[in-house]
């Protein structure tokens, strides 16, 4: 009877620990998204200013998820938003309204496979 009750609990706690963190991945991902697009928009009005101190804050938020992030997932995801972020920073320096915008698509499609590939679903699975 214990042996139930153990692996119940055990399987009650990886079952949390799961939902918790794919919630947790989806909640900063969203955040980080939605940052990146106000960017994005700060950009296309030509607020190359408020796009840097905007950039600034995604940076610093980015700095805060990336430590919980790499006990969730795979380096290698984590290693490709820092490079897309480092090219697309270079690209405001310079002001390339058209290699920032196909960095930012990037940036933008690297966070949201986040979530995506964490998800619980029959694609992931197999």
């Amino acid at each position: 009877m214990k042996v139930v009750v153990s692996t119940i609990v055990i399987l009650a706690l990886l079952l949390g620990f799961g939902t918790y963190s794919y919630y947790y991945l989806d909640s900063t991902a969203d955040e980080l998204l939605s940052m990146a697009e106000q960017i994005e928009a700060d950009v296309a009005n030509d607020d190359w200013q408020q796009a840097g101190t905007n950039f600034s804050k995604l940076h610093a938020i980015w700095e805060k998820t990336i430590t919980k992030w790499t006990i969730l997932i795979d380096h290698v995801e984590l290693d490709q938003i820092n490079i897309s972020m480092s090219r697309t920073k270079k690209f405001m320096d310079t002001r390339d309204i058209s290699g920032f915008m196909s960095e930012m698509a990037q940036l933008k499609l690297l966070i949201k496979h986040i979530p995506e590939t964490e998800a619980l679903n029959i694609k992931n699975v197999l």
